[in-house]
């Protein structure tokens, strides 16, 4: 199979990404190697500054709706030492540049944003190769392959996609 853009990841970063290249008519597909979107837990609350988070999802047409899923007072401080006294108290600030909202949260509402079988669930990367002509070829444990013009890595720490740049830049 041939696509024009591959992002390899269903993370924040990637969806995001996959977002604004929908938006804008690009053909792309994500694969993750998780086997649905709730195959676990998403982790904690992520604070989202207007120079950056805020305003990616303003450009992809979501911050209206991410405001709504903003967990108020999330931002609250508080330092006690070892016997409970307060040395630092911050009550939450309902301006904050930089509102809260859950990770999961947040990435349902990416992934609610995206056409239904754009992102391909249960594909695990093996390995990553040059496909010739400017194209990368991607293999998956379950024996396939996609073939696609531009390849983006938002696969996290132990990514597939960033060993294969590292070897191109060597040769």
């Amino acid at each position: 199979m041939r696509e024009e853009v591959t992002i390899i990841g269903a993370g924040l970063g990637g969806l995001v990404l996959a977002c604004a290249l929908h938006l804008h008519g690009v053909a792309v597909a994500v694969y993750e190697r998780e086997a649905s979107p709730d195959a676990r837990s998403q982790g904690g609350l992520l604070d989202l500054h207007e120079e950056s988070g805020q305003q990616a999802l303003r450009a992809i047409g979501l911050h209206e709706s991410f405001g709504r899923l903003v967990c108020p007072g999330e931002d609250a401080k508080r330092i006690v030492d070892r016997n409970g006294t307060v040395l630092l108290e911050r009550p939450p600030d309902p301006r904050s540049a930089r509102p809260e909202i859950e990770r999961g949260e947040l990435r349902r509402l990416l992934l609610d944003a995206l056409p239904p079988g754009l992102v391909r669930w249960g594909h695990k990367v093996v390995t990553v190769s040059a496909a010739g002509t400017g194209r990368h070829a991607v293999h998956f444990a379950d024996g396939s392959t996609v073939q696609t013009t531009l390849l983006i890595g938002a696969d996290g720490a132990w990514s597939r996609v960033r060993s294969l740049a590292r070897s191109l830049a060597r040769s």
